[in-house]
């Protein structure tokens, strides 16, 4: 089995290298969840600056920006979560008066 095979995996490696076969690599690789990715970043938007100090204000800025946001989606999640819960309480208390009022 192995003499069989090392003919096949060099005459591979021969046509690869050579240019007769040729393999398409994916340009973005993703690892973990295939969920929504990042999106590209629009440099057109990075504001411009001069000195170092104004670049680092402008990160100092851009993280509190993003403290903010994340702060925020945590505080939507939240109430997502106790809008959920308040309708599956109107769903129970639904069905019990409508089981009360059937009998």
């Amino acid at each position: 089995m192995r003499t069989l095979l090392l003919p096949v995996c060099l005459s591979a490696a021969v046509c690869i290298a050579s240019g007769c076969v040729s393999a398409r690599v994916p340009e973005n690789i993703y690892i973990g969840s295939p969920g929504p990715q990042p999106a590209d970043v629009d440099s057109s938007r990075v504001p411009d600056t001069q000195t170092h100090e104004q670049a680092r204000a402008e990160l100092v800025k851009a993280y509190r920006q993003i403290r903010y946001l994340e702060h925020e989606q945590d505080r939507c999640r939240r109430k997502l979560e106790e809008a959920r819960e308040r309708g599956d309480d109107y769903k129970r208390k639904y069905k019990r008066l409508k089981d009360r009022l059937d009998d």
